[in-house]
């Protein structure tokens, strides 16, 4: 595995055996120049399983994935905020070609970072360089929503399909490099053609919205939820033993019978499927898994969540 930090114009190759520094001093190892950079603002060090960056008493913190933090394990994509400055964590399997593509992509942003840093140097009236910057909150503000549109369901609010299938790749590698268990809910809205035959589509639709929300709201905030399709959502579950997902996917199920009629106005359930990722499975054999048991679930009445577990 290769790991790699992009920032400004430059691109290093990270060693697990050094600790680096990162800050406006020339002493560190990662110079990143600036009024809104400490001499020393952070550090990046292995622990034994991935790099972690660490905050050193800055003035002006570091922000990771949009949110503010002091320490951070990081993982593949992770995007880093320190002052003004824009950073990128990533990693590549050796044995596959897509590190040069990446750089290709990632050239335009990091150039633009580049030449925002270099005029916030050149600035030396006070207003003007608070100017900038409020600016280029207003551009990184910008992106992220735009990011967040383009990876979400316009009805559900819940990640889109495209999103789902990226991610759970990226969630599979990170189980299998790190030995911690990955659940997959597949859960379907019962009798949804029903609902839309009888109530008309408009309820269809909000009954889809309701239960989405219900979902969402008894996940944590870094699981995946996600539409996968019609009616049927996605759920991936990181770092939790399986008998806690497996009361998650339960109280998912009786929270839906419980609230779906005080929020759509009619009671619907769901039926769910789990699986969970087991050596070296691949994203569409822990879909089919969880598909599976979904399958079982409403082969036996639904209403229910069912656990893959045989062969």
């Amino acid at each position: 595995m290769k790991y790699c930090l992009y920032f400004l114009d430059n691109k290093m190759v990270l060693d697990p055996d050094i600790v680096y520094t990162l800050g406006r001093s020339r002493d560190n190892l990662v110079l990143l120049p600036g009024q809104t950079v400490s001499r020393r603002h952070a550090e990046i060090s292995w622990d034994k399983k991935h790099f972690v960056l660490r905050d050193l008493g800055s003035t002006n913190g570091m922000i990771v994935n949009g949110k503010q933090c002091f320490t951070h394990a990081l993982f593949d994509g992770d995007h880093i905020e320190i002052g003004t400055l824009f950073l990128v964590y990533k990693e590549y399997d050796e044995k596959k070609s897509e590190e040069a593509d990446f750089d290709r992509e990632l050239t335009d942003t990091l150039m633009i970072e580049h030449q925002i840093a270099e005029l916030l140097e050149s600035v030396s009236e006070r207003q003007v360089h608070e100017k900038i910057i409020r600016l280029k909150k207003t551009i990184n503000n910008a992106k992220t929503k735009m990011n967040q549109l383009a990876n979400r369901d316009r009805l559900t609010r819940l990640y889109n399909r495209r999103f789902f299938d990226e991610e759970l790749q990226k969630e599979i590698e990170r189980a299998k490099r790190y030995g911690y268990i990955l659940s997959l809910f597949m859960i379907d809205i019962d009798h949804f053609k029903q609902v839309n035959d009888g109530h008309g589509h408009q309820k269809g639709d909000q009954v889809l919205a309701a239960v989405s929300s219900i979902i969402r709201k008894h996940t944590r905030v870094n699981d995946l939820v996600a539409r996968y399709g019609g009616e049927e959502i996605a759920v991936v579950i990181p770092e939790m033993k399986s008998d806690n997902s497996v009361q998650i996917a339960e109280k998912i199920r009786f929270m839906v019978e419980r609230d779906s009629e005080a929020k759509a106005g009619i009671p619907v359930t769901v039926s769910i499927g789990v699986s969970f990722h087991a050596g070296n499975d691949s994203p569409d054999r822990l879909i089919k898994k969880a598909d599976k048991a979904l399958y079982e679930a409403k082969r036996r009445g639904r209403n229910r969540v069912i656990v893959y577990n045989w062969k």
